[in-house]
């Protein structure tokens, strides 16, 4: 009885590492792209969000922090790029279809979304439009885009901390952030 048990898991062993080493044929696409994922794949931020406040991208950064005033406006120049990676010296891409969001969040980044979320919220007295919304990247096609920010009905002295994350299709995550300080001179009434 204990032979034919230990006779059955050194069986089910064998399947199991068999296919794992890819002796298996019948593994699809989709199975064999899986074992080329990056460890934390959507867990970590994939780190490929930069900025620049200027229509060359010569200096881009992962995050900015600037003074606006109220009742202003600024375009910022955002670029997703497929960021490369190697698993079992394999070079593989965080790339495909992405959509671009904006959320409010505090001062404290995370690489973990796990962390991170759990402290975004939707953005509220301050405008932030992504343009566009949507995009597709490859290992050769980067994407552009606009993060438009107004101004409005915000209050002087408050700091927003915007986020801008890119899901990716396939799962992966990336953000970067924005900091922005409302400033100017009070009206006084005399």
């Amino acid at each position: 009885m204990g032979e034919v048990r230990l006779a059955a898991v050194v069986l089910i062993l064998i399947l199991l590492s068999s296919g794992c080493l890819g002796v298996n044929s019948t593994m699809s696409t989709s199975q064999e792209e899986a074992l080329y994922l990056m460890p934390g794949y959507g867990e970590f931020n994939a780190g490929n969000i930069l900025f620049n406040l200027t229509d060359e991208h010569e200096r881009l950064e992962e995050n900015l922090a600037f003074l606006m005033p109220p009742n202003s406006t600024i375009e910022i120049k955002g670029l997703l790029f497929a960021k490369k990676y190697s698993i079992n010296q394999k070079e593989c891409y965080y790339k495909g279809k992405a959509k671009l969001s904006a959320f409010l969040g505090d001062s404290n980044t995370s690489n973990s979304w796990s962390y991170l979320q759990s402290r975004l919220k939707r953005v509220e007295n301050i405008s932030v439009e992504i343009v566009p919304k949507e995009t597709t990247i490859s290992e050769n096609k980067n994407a552009t885009f606009e993060i438009i920010i107004k101004t409005e009905n915000v209050k002087l002295g408050e700091t927003y901390h915007i986020y801008i994350v890119a899901f990716g299709e396939d799962g992966w995550k990336a953000w970067a952030r924005i900091e922005v300080k409302i400033w100017g001179l009070e009206e006084t009434s005399h």
